[in-house]
């Protein structure tokens, strides 16, 4: 079993936690690192990590939610703690949702990459444009299908999510009347598909998806700078993940610019 290289822990102090925190509980951010580390390579079977100390200071948070999430690692089997000697890396655990989604963001992620840019444009546009076109009626459907995607976390199977998540993001793209818009978005649809199958089948997903009212409410308000906002802030988070394991210098981590004027 051999030291992590200064490599390796570079890798490891690239990845920016700071994005990922407003919306989800820091130890389980630094868990997913982690394991994309491992799983893209960096890392391998019998590996030791740095000491606590080292990690902490790497990834710039404080040890308590370090140790927390080296627990929780060390519960999935990723990793084991062995008294006296330190902390090493475990054979991924077979058939772990999580070490198969990085491993499959690590094949795919690049092309995966710009696909999810073409969706951050487009959804943008046509939820600022649902806000002075959309009917009612529309509005009222939208409000429906972020419901009933919200009913499917609650052990409707992922054919359900799969399904119901797809509806409720091309019913924003139908609501923006442009005929244009709507044929540049269709053939994203299939590209999705398996990124979404692989993303909604990881644990604790539902607080990866949690901004779905967000975007109706801005809608229902007609304010087309919150809805174009609030649909870039959500796919930001998995944008910033896929990016996380394609390019492990950390690219594509953080928030977006406040303004997000790439894709506004």
């Amino acid at each position: 079993m051999s030291d992590i290289s200064q490599e390796t822990a570079t890798s490891i102090d690239n990845h920016d936690l700071s994005g990922s925190l407003a919306r989800r509980p820091l130890p389980e951010v630094i868990a997913e690192r982690i394991t994309a580390t491992i799983a893209n390579g960096s890392l391998s079977a019998g590996d030791r990590l740095p000491s606590e100390p080292d990690l902490a200071k790497q990834l710039q948070v404080g040890r308590t939610s370090l140790r927390e999430a080296l627990r929780k690692l060390a519960t999935l089997g990723v990793i084991e703690v062995v008294r006296g000697k330190g902390t090493f890396v475990c054979e991924p655990p077979v058939d772990d949702p999580t070490t198969e989604y990085v491993q499959w963001g690590v094949a795919e992620g690049f092309a995966l990459t710009e696909v999810l840019e073409a969706r951050m444009s487009l959804e943008a546009t046509a939820a600022g444009l649902a806000c002075v076109r959309a009917s009612d009626d529309e509005a009222r459907e939208l409000r429906r299908l972020c419901a009933v995607h919200d009913d499917a976390r609650n052990g409707a199977g992922l054919d359900v999510l799969v399904r119901t998540d797809e509806e409720f993001h091309e019913a924003i793209v139908h609501a923006a009347h442009n005929v244009a818009l709507t044929g540049l978005y269709k053939p994203l649809v299939p590209e999705m598909l398996e990124f979404r199958r692989r993303r909604l089948a990881l644990p604790r997903f539902s607080e990866r998806s949690d901004d779905h009212a967000y975007i109706v409410e801005a809608i229902e308000r007609r304010d087309p700078t919150a809805a174009r906002h609030a649909v870039i802030r959500h796919l930001w988070i998995f944008y910033q993940e896929v990016r996380a394991v394609a390019a492990p210098t950390g690219d594509g981590e953080g928030e977006p610019p406040e303004t997000v004027d790439i894709f506004l």
